[in-house]
């Protein structure tokens, strides 16, 4: 009795209260009882005895559910009513707590109790009512005394005081259920114990016809009373038993029934929760195809319920609801991979095709008849309100009342989450924009209703650990086995977005930098906050083993990594290399020397992943991917990473290829100075460039003098070492910035930059000086030591042209002027001679450092 609520217990000992008040009132009244005509003690004994052995005797009422403990009814309440219909209120008292004793002696106490109060108290009422229907006061009730014989025209009283038994016990059962269990005491009646009425009505009609047939007989056989009433026990006992037999059975029937009705209704509850279960994993799949709206359908699914309950909507719009903001996006099932999946902001041709997934999901979905609207949420939760949207351009009151609802949930979804062209908002800044959007995207009215759900909404969601106001995880704890397979089909999605990616990159013909700065940006898509370098070999032309040095880097730390290489053949990823091996574990700091100096501060790093890099069994080189966090790489990452290397080791290859050949196409192949075809691209993309600026520079037209007697008297072979030596003096001669070409021959082409005419002079008599002084080790047998001499003529932009042509016509013409006044000064003897033994100058000029 403790666990019950406290109304249920004030209920229960206020019922005992009254109960044991009229126990006591009956107790007086049989002791003032005197034996009337035909009701002697014996036959008080014997009604007593009769209610104690139907006691047992009970028909288990059967409520709304089987399961439901609604009490049950029995056989004993002919007996009662008789007992009170012959020997009076008080008698009936007794037989009933006999009655109860025995057929309730394995309830709880407090429950026995109850019942025991509960008879007493409507044996009591019931008995007073007949009484006074059948001519007695209440003075003579609450004396005792007993009604006359039961007579034909007592029958209504008989009837009417059944009715009151019956309201006080379905009454009191009831209340004290419905206080128990906090039901509705109105509704609990009516289902449980309302169609009861009629086996009460039928009980006291049968005890009214045994006594108005004693009663006849007694006046009939003129026999004594005693033996007419035993007469008439024994030959309705057969009768009652079968009464109670057959009422047994229809009772028994009738549970069975209702019990294939509760399986067949728990069936079919478990189907439909089978239903939705298969739909929501089918839409969990679909779902987990997109990389970056992983879970997307449920906390859509969570926010527009959340929504359809503060609107009031009726059960079947909430289930067309719940299963539509599941089934939204079925329509991406017809959207193309690499649409779907692409990282970057689509195109107007690729946001088309994603407009036609709500058309495609609602035709996906019409073969199948739903018991809720579901359809209309899938085909129209991207129409606005304004009618700017999609697919039919449906607008306000004409957009289905689920897919307005959908929009808004669906909208604040996407703002709040990571998408491939930017990072994820703030909650306050999602809900300002569907704030300023309300009246124009959205129902203001629906709308309305979402800003003042949402923050209960997402802050319970945070309490789990999951939603837009909880920091997104690094790694991702998966607790049912749905969830991994998601997980599973989320990864298989992004290896497939990289091969694509990857694919993409394979079928470019592009330089190495290119390559390996679109492979890089692509990897820091797919694994965000990540360090990713490539490190290729580079052969120093020495004895030594070739480095690993950075062509590419993205990511953390980007600055310092840019031109970093490894510090020896014992570096980490210098092992990778040679072992063709993956590494996966704690970040190295040994491993590279880092070179560039920035003033941007390093972020530690704790995790490193080296995949090599081969190709035909060559390796080429290293991806190293770097994280913040401690064992941040898995066994999905490293076998991704391998998997990209492996593609993108043909994209590599091919972009070395590309810039060798590009290579070999613009340089001269004796001196491995630029040739004319890469000067002339040059100067027309510098001429383009600082037309209508004040950028200037200088081309510098070159003809060395007397070099055809060394081709004639030595062979080209020795010629073309010749010109390789003064190739490499030209450069040494000239400023980094500066472009040294061979223009065909032994003509060269040198572009200043940031050089005038003055600046020009200066150079020219730079490269006249160190020629002058070149020995090529030739020595002629009637002219002695060969010496080289040069003419050199210069062109400024923009003053001497402002295009290429112009500007070679121009220098080339001044080289002729000075090698025709070269040739005059020697035919007058005015030409330096190169003194013999002569120590060569070491040149160190300004430009040299610039």
């Amino acid at each position: 009795m403790k666990t019950l609520p406290l109304s249920a217990q004030i209920f229960l000992k206020l019922v005992y209260g009254i109960g044991g008040a009229l126990v006591l009132l009956a107790v007086w009244q049989l002791a003032h009882y005197r034996s009337a005509e035909g009701r002697s003690w014996t036959h008080l004994v014997l009604f007593l005895m009769l209610a104690a052995i139907v006691g047992p005797k009970k028909i288990k009422l059967t409520g709304k559910n089987i399961g439901d403990d609604v009490g049950s009814m029995s056989l004993g309440f002919t007996v009662i009513y008789a007992t009170m219909l012959h020997f009076g209120p008080a008698a009936a008292v007794f037989a009933a707590c006999a009655n109860v004793f025995v057929g309730c002696f394995s309830q709880p106490s407090y429950q026995r109790w109850f019942n025991v109060a509960i008879s007493t108290i409507e044996a009591t009422l019931a008995g007073l009512v007949v009484s006074l229907l059948r001519d007695l006061t209440v003075h003579d009730w609450f004396q005792g005394r007993v009604s006359p014989y039961l007579e034909v025209g007592h029958l209504p009283a008989v009837l009417i005081g059944a009715l009151v038994y019956y309201a006080v016990n379905t009454g009191g059962v009831s209340t004290v259920i419905a206080l128990a269990t906090n039901q509705k005491l109105v509704t609990l009646w009516k289902e449980n114990f309302l169609w009861t009425l009629p086996s009460y009505l039928a009980g006291a009609s049968a005890s009214g016809l045994a006594l108005l047939l004693v009663h006849i007989l007694d006046q009939r056989l003129h026999q004594q009373q005693q033996n007419v009433v035993l007469t008439v026990l024994l030959f309705l006992a057969p009768v009652g038993y079968l009464t109670y037999m057959i009422y047994e059975t229809y009772m028994a029937r009738t549970r069975e029934k209702q019990q294939h009705i509760e399986e067949l209704q728990t069936s079919q509850a478990q189907l439909a929760d089978l239903y939705l279960a298969t739909i929501k994993s089918l839409a969990l799949a679909i779902d987990a195809k997109d990389q970056y709206t992983h879970q997307h359908i449920i906390r859509v699914q969570r926010y527009a319920v959340a929504v359809g309950e503060r609107l009031g909507l009726s059960e079947n719009e909430m289930e067309g609801l719940r299963t539509g903001a599941l089934l939204h996006d079925i329509g991406k099932l017809g959207v193309p991979e690499y649409v779907l999946l692409k990282p970057g902001k689509l195109t107007p041709e690729e946001f088309d095709k994603i407009k036609k997934h709500p058309e495609i999901g609602a035709a996906i979905l019409d073969p199948v008849e739903f018991p809720w609207p579901v359809l209309p949420g899938v085909k129209y939760h991207h129409e606005k309100w304004d009618g700017t949207g999609y697919p039919e351009g449906l607008k306000g009151e004409d957009i289905p009342y689920t897919a307005r609802i959908l929009a808004v949930a669906d909208v604040y979804d996407a703002l709040t989450s990571t998408r491939s062209y930017r990072n994820a908002w703030d909650h306050t800044r999602a809900l300002e924009t569907i704030r300023n959007d309300a009246g124009t995207h959205f129902d203001p009215k629906i709308a309305q209703a979402f800003l003042e759900v949402i923050d209960g909404v997402v802050q319970e969601m945070a309490r789990e650990g999951h939603g837009p106001l909880v920091a997104r995880k690094e790694t991702p704890v998966y607790a049912t086995k749905a969830e991994e397979a998601a997980r599973d089909i989320q990864q298989a999605s992004s290896e497939l977005w990289a091969l694509y990616e990857v694919a993409q990159t394979l079928s470019a013909s592009m330089g190495i930098s290119e390559t390996l700065e679109i492979l890089a940006r692509k990897l820091e898509a797919i694994l965000p906050g990540t360090s990713c370098l490539f490190l290729l070999k580079e052969d120093r032309g020495d004895t030594s083993a070739p480095v690993l040095v950075a062509r590419a880097a993205v990511g953390t730390n980007r600055e310092h990594f840019v031109s970093c290489q490894t510090l020896g053949p014992e570096s980490l990823s210098q092992r990778v290399v040679e072992e063709r091996k993956t590494f996966v574990g704690a970040y190295d700091a040994d491993d590279l020397l880092i070179m560039s100096a920035t003033q941007v501060p390093w972020v530690p790093l704790n995790a490193a992943l080296i995949v090599p890099i081969v190709h035909q069994g060559e390796a080429l080189g290293t991806i190293n991917l770097y994280h913040q966090q401690v064992a941040a790489f898995s066994q999905h990452d490293q076998h991704l990473l391998e998997m990209i290397a492996e593609r993108a080791a043909m994209a590599i290859y091919n972009g070395l290829l590309y810039d060798r050949t590009r290579n070999h196409a613009f340089t001269d192949p004796l001196t491995e100075l630029y040739n004319l075809r890469f000067l002339t691209q040059y100067l027309d993309k510098r001429c383009v460039e600082g037309v209508g600026t004040t950028d200037r520079f200088a081309v510098l037209c070159l003809d060395l003098d007397n070099f055809k007697p060394v081709n004639d008297n030595f062979g080209h072979l020795r010629g073309d070492q010749v010109l390789r030596d003064l190739a490499q003096l030209l450069r040494d001669s000239v400023g980094v910035r500066d472009i040294v070409s061979r223009y065909g021959g032994d003509e060269f082409l040198v572009v200043l930059e940031n050089a005038g005419a003055d600046e020009a002079a200066k150079v020219a008599d730079t490269i006249r000086r160190v020629i002058s002084l070149y020995d090529p080790g030739l020595q002629h047998p009637r002219l002695g030591a060969l010496h080289l001499g040069v003419s050199i003529g210069a062109a400024c932009f923009p003053e001497d042209g402002t295009d290429c042509t112009s500007l070679l016509s121009h220098a080339d013409q001044h080289m002729y002027e000075d090698k025709t006044d070269r040739k005059l000064r020697s035919m007058a003897g005015n030409e330096a001679s190169v003194v013999e033994g002569h120590n060569p100058l070491v040149l160190v000029e300004a430009r040299k450092a610039a």
